[in-house]
């Protein structure tokens, strides 16, 4: 079977993720639906992979939530609904991270984030969208999946 896998030392993309918002009944229902060409695991083999989620406050990161495991794939779909109430998520960024579930190493691996500034949408009407994926060393601080609180 043949795979879209991009290989992340001689290709630098990290992929792409799609996502869906929308406000709903006092909630912010944000839709997990997929991500596409993700690099291959340090093993040259496709990926088991997860969705991690934050809402940042400048930066702070506040109400942690993931997604279950997608097994042996650059191109997982995750279909899974992640909510947060509406009175949290105003004027906050939406920090979005996919894991690589690591068998062979002590720690996850963070394959890359998309940050979303949810006060330049209309969560009003349901928005999808795909989000390039960037280093997760782009951001503050990386997270190593170990449960501790951030900052």
């Amino acid at each position: 079977m043949l795979t879209r896998c991009s290989y992340r030392y001689d290709d630098f993309s990290l992929g792409e993720i799609q996502l869906g918002l929308q406000m709903t009944k006092g909630q912010v229902q944000l839709e997990v639906h997929m991500a596409s060409n993700l690099p291959t695991a340090a093993t040259g083999q496709p990926p088991d992979t997860y969705v991690k989620t934050y809402l940042k406050d400048g930066e702070r990161r506040l109400l942690k939530k993931k997604t279950k495991v997608a097994r042996h794939s650059c191109d997982p779909t995750f279909d899974q609904t992640i909510k947060y109430p509406a009175q949290e998520v105003l004027g906050r960024t939406l920090l979005v991270m996919v894991w690589e579930r690591s068998k062979v190493f002590e720690h996850n691996q963070g394959i890359g984030v998309a940050e979303i500034n949810l006060t330049k949408l209309d969560l009003k009407t349901q928005t999808t969208g795909w989000y390039r994926l960037l280093p997760i060393t782009s951001i503050d601080r990386i997270d190593s999946d170990s449960g501790e609180s951030m900052r």
